[in-house]
């Protein structure tokens, strides 16, 4: 199932329901992303300050995939834009 996310609290808020579906409390959710408790609650409370990289381990631990719709048409990049996004998604 795809969303669009327009805040903070709207993918805290997913995240809780994921992660309450899935059978799972706070303690375990932020054990297994590697978080504490204080920061899960922020984030599934919508705290709009929570660090993009904490966030993206609690999604990943939740099997959450996040997928970014960059506003370019692939048939419109450059060679030199492609190659620039491959090697960004690559590392």
């Amino acid at each position: 199932m795809q969303v669009t996310i327009t805040d903070t609290k709207q993918i805290g808020q997913i995240a809780k329901l994921v992660r309450k579906h899935q059978g799972l409390d706070q303690a375990t959710s932020a054990s297994l992303s590697g978080n504490g408790t204080t920061f899960t609650s922020e984030f599934e409370n919508g705290k709009p300050t929570v660090e993009i990289g904490r966030v993206l381990n609690v999604l990943d631990a939740l099997g959450i995939t996040v997928t970014l719709d960059i506003p370019m048409q692939t048939e419109m990049l450059t060679a030199m834009e492609r190659n620039q996004i491959e090697l960004i998604i690559t590392g």
